[in-house]
């Protein structure tokens, strides 16, 4: 599903000219009768027109009853702000009335809208390819250079996308286009109060979740399927799943580490639930980290760099799979250690809370993870605003001088740039820091444990957008509970202390799955760990890797400095870390070369 929203004017034959679509497209008007939106297929959209002249377009409404009842629910004098609260949390909200838009999408962005301006006039998309054809913009090479950069805080750089010229909405925005196709993103997501005690939080999160998951496996009669891993998350909803009768396959793929005990628990909790559960080759045998074959496809470019291309093999064995069944939904555990597990910032909130409790699970934490006490005090304690954070994180990049080692509990880890980036990628990217820094939005929490909640469910909702689009023609729909933001906002709620325990893996989690999971289930215990599959793939690959890097784009484009980066390609750090930013910069590469 793809549209085009064009403004509520009369549009001049140079802009029209660029609207090249595949096939004609399906229109819906703006109520003074020119053309508002161009879709390929309007059959599972709802239109309704208030009586006051405005004009209101959700798609896939259809597609969805919950949504549809919704829609034809509304009453005429209905205010906007009241309409997208209780329909922008599974689907996008287009408005149109007295000349004005406003586009919104969801707050994870899986529902995404991106937007540029072409001879004057706001052409507005869901699909960065649709506009990327539209107006055939170059790569942003800033953009590109960020992209280099491990552990970027993401809400500030929300709007850029690889095209220069085209814009992504922030997280928590919609867009105003004016009636004279100005267009003006607004925000509309504020967080909400903490409060609630632990009981009531759990009851709250897994009403949501029995919600958000029950209007699913509602939308319609087809099977489902679902992850699960042998983890905590993608076995909750499972859990969920069998508890609200739903017929459905599992999925999973394991890993070569011997210390990876979740292949078990999967098969056991399959047998106990009487789950089909269909498992895949190892995940080094189909992982593409480190291969330089471009994807060609036309929405694989238009993406950017996929974040998640490590998995490309995996994925494409999945989706095959998940069709030759019937099923049409697939859930995925993503967003579940972003809601429950220990973050950077808990830590602050945790002191906000109660400092003395505070200081007796910090102390627990800093000496079961073998961490410095004195800075995850520091850290904790600081009341260092997200604005005043981000000028000395700014200002500390521009000058090139170390992060402290309390700001690994603030508002967002501390910015490292790789030391292979050539001087022309500093500059981008220092500037693109100083620009940030003078329009800085306001944080997404009142805290930095809220804050990156927020920000890493947008990340996890840009990942199943991504996953949407280039598996388009597939029509899976991809569904993770845990990045809707009715989940998102009842976590929210819940004191922090409430993410951390002695003897228990993600407290919140295993409190709202109680009387549905086995006892003993959340128990402190080993995580899964695919680290030694990425290992194994790079020491398979990295000779072939050295050899095509002799040819590289990032290093043509004077982003990536050759005699650093080469002895990095043969052997990165010793340390996931420099494992991980390698697979950042093989990611680009590969990006660049379909490009191309």
């Amino acid at each position: 599903m793809k549209f085009l929203a064009l403004p509520d004017r009369d549009v001049d034959h140079h802009v029209v000219g660029r609207l090249g679509w595949d096939v004609e497209p399906d229109v819906v008007r703006h109520p003074s009768g020119r053309p508002w939106i161009l879709a390929d297929n309007l059959s599972d959209w709802a239109v309704r027109d208030l009586s006051d002249g405005t004009r209101i377009a959700v798609p896939e409404a259809n597609a969805d009853p919950v949504v549809a009842a919704k829609i034809n629910g509304l009453a005429t004098n209905a205010r906007i702000d009241d309409i997208a609260k209780s329909l922008t949390l599974t689907s996008f909200l287009l408005v149109s009335a007295n000349g004005q838009q406003r586009l919104q999408g969801s707050l994870s962005t899986q529902r995404q809208l991106f937007w540029g301006v072409v001879h004057g006039v706001t052409l507005a998309s869901n699909s960065l390819r649709v506009l990327r054809e539209t107006t055939q913009p170059p790569v942003d090479e800033t953009w590109l250079a960020l992209s280099l950069v491990k552990a970027l805080p993401i809400h500030p750089f929300a709007r850029r996308t690889p095209w220069a010229g085209l814009f992504s909405l922030g997280i928590g925005e919609w867009l105003r286009i004016d009636a004279r196709g100005s267009a003006q993103p607004m925000r509309w997501w504020a967080p909400p109060a903490s409060g609630e005690d632990f009981a009531s939080s759990a009851d709250a999160v897994g009403a949501s979740l029995r919600e958000v998951v029950g209007e699913t496996i509602r939308s319609g009669t087809r099977r489902v399927s679902a992850d699960m891993s042998g983890g905590l998350d993608s076995t909750s909803l499972c859990f969920l799943l069998a508890d609200l009768g739903a017929d459905f396959t599992t999925y999973r793929t394991s890993s070569m580490s011997p210390w990876n005990d979740e292949t078990t628990r999967a098969r056991e909790i399959a047998r106990g639930l009487r789950l089909p559960l269909h498992e895949f080759p190892p995940l080094a045998e189909q992982s593409t980290a480190f291969d330089l074959d471009p994807d060609p496809s036309p929405a694989s470019v238009a993406e950017g760099p996929l974040v998640w291309a490590a998995s490309r093999g995996y994925l494409d064995l999945l989706v095959n799979e998940v069709c030759r069944t019937g099923a049409h939904i697939h859930f995925t555990g993503l967003g579940g250690d972003e809601l429950f597990d220990v973050v950077p910032g808990l830590f602050r909130a945790l002191w906000r809370e109660n400092p003395m409790a505070a200081l007796r699970r910090m102390r627990r934490f800093q000496l079961a993870q073998k961490q410095r006490l004195v800075p995850l005090l520091r850290g904790a304690s600081s009341r260092e605003s997200y604005r005043s954070y981000f000028l000395r994180v700014a200002a500390s990049i521009e000058r090139a001088v170390p992060s402290r080692p309390e700001d690994a509990y603030s508002w967002f880890p501390p910015v490292v740039l790789p030391r292979w980036i050539t001087t022309k990628a500093r500059s981008l990217i220092v500037q693109a820091f100083l620009d940030a820094a003078t329009s800085l939005p306001d944080p997404l929490g009142r805290d930095p444990l809220a804050h990156q909640t927020v920000e890493s469910i947008a990340f996890q909702g840009k990942i199943l957008r991504q996953f949407s689009e280039v598996y388009r023609r597939h029509e899976v729909r991809w569904c993770a509970p845990f990045t809707d933001s009715r989940v998102v906002r009842a976590v929210l709620r819940a004191p922090a202390s409430a993410r951390i325990s002695d003897s228990v893996d993600k407290p919140l989690l295993a409190a709202t799955m109680h009387g549905i999971a086995p006892s003993g289930f959340y128990d402190k215990r080993g995580r899964g760990d695919f680290t030694s599959d990425i290992y194994a793939e790079h020491q398979t690959r990295r000779g072939k890797l050295l050899i095509e890097f002799k040819d590289s784009r990032l290093v043509e484009r004077d982003l990536v400095e050759r005699d650093q980066i080469e002895p990095i390609l043969a052997e990165p750090a010793a340390s996931d870390i420099g494992l991980l930013e390698l697979e950042k910069l093989v990611t680009a590469e590969r990006w660049l070369r379909g490009v191309d």
